[in-house]
């Protein structure tokens, strides 16, 4: 596997098994869009060339992994409205958490692309608050509005 997809690889395995709740996610959020927002990083690096080779769709599956089973501890832990209605369903979870890691990667990708060719932050923290959504609901109470992470990137 390329260097920067295990370099990639070992930084978010290490960070995102630290995430057990929202206010894990947003720490984990913030330093993410930091790495992604410049151009010369490992994760810049990562996502552009995951595009290309198996060892670009094994990084993906990789990190969709690690994603998932942060995603499904935050579910579980009782910390957002989603895990309610994941346990009224009857599901473990595992189902929505795959899902929302699938989102999560391709907001990742696709926000950090559009960031990087307009040079600004907006349109990753627009898809990040569109696919964290699910687990972040209920931390500032909904009529707040998504929460501001341009502070983090700037």
């Amino acid at each position: 596997m390329t260097t920067y997809f295990a370099e990639v690889l070992a930084i978010e395995g290490a960070a995102l098994a630290q995430v057990r709740d929202r206010a894990g996610m947003t720490c984990w959020r913030r330093r993410v869009v930091r790495e992604l927002l410049r151009p010369e990083t490992s994760y810049a690096f990562a996502l552009r060339g995951a595009i290309d080779g198996d060892a670009g769709r094994e990084f993906l599956v990789a990190w969709r992994e690690l994603l998932a089973a942060a995603v499904d501890r935050v579910l579980r832990s009782g910390d957002s409205q989603e895990a309610g209605s994941v346990a009224a369903q009857g599901q473990a979870g595992g189902a929505d958490a795959e899902r929302l890691a699938v989102l999560i990667l391709a907001a990742l990708h696709g926000g950090g692309t559009l960031s990087r060719v307009a040079e600004d932050p907006a349109p990753l923290d627009a898809a990040l608050d569109i696919a964290l959504a699910p687990l972040m609901a209920g931390s500032r109470g909904d009529e707040a509005g998504p929460p501001a992470y341009d502070q983090a990137v700037t």
